[in-house]
């Protein structure tokens, strides 16, 4: 076995050296950086389709759990969401003047209230392309008058 010695001159420029060396390993484990960012922006929509029956309600023989609308909601509140469901005509068929309302209940899907004042569902989570049923229920009138009846039913969706 030989053992082999540096000589004093070799031996300094390797102590010289080697703060050098220690620097270029420091910034190889230190490296550069930066960060990544983005957003998701809130977006909360419905659409509605009204049903066939929804324009061929029989008011002389009434209609019970008669689906008349099918709603689409999309909500990507991470908190959930509200729809709120309520009438232009405070839960009554309008006809002409002087012809008696016909009023009506309806439900939609979990909602609580009643349609004379507003429905509301809420949501607890996000949904994508959740489909929610609007039905109606009112008793018949034989005697019903001539006409047209009608009303208009609002849907609204809120992020929580």
């Amino acid at each position: 076995m030989t053992i082999r010695t540096m000589n004093a001159g070799a031996r300094h420029l390797v102590l010289a050296l080697w703060p050098l060396t220690l620097g270029v390993l420091a910034a190889a484990q230190d490296p550069a950086k930066f960060e990544l960012h983005g957003a998701v922006a809130l977006n909360c929509t419905l659409s509605a389709t009204a049903t066939a029956k929804a324009g061929t309600l029989n008011i002389q023989a009434g209609e019970k759990n008669t689906l008349v609308g099918i709603v689409t909601e999309n909500c990507n509140s991470g908190n959930g969401y509200t729809v709120e469901i309520s009438s232009g005509n405070a839960g009554r068929l309008v006809s002409a003047p002087g012809i008696q309302p016909k009023a009506y209940d309806a439900h939609y899907d979990n909602g609580s209230g009643t349609i004379a004042k507003e429905i509301t569902a809420e949501r607890d989570a996000p949904s994508f392309n959740r489909q929610s049923h609007l039905t109606v229920d009112f008793s018949g009138d034989a005697q019903a008058i001539t006409g047209e009846y009608a009303d208009t039913v609002n849907l609204v969706i809120k992020a929580k």
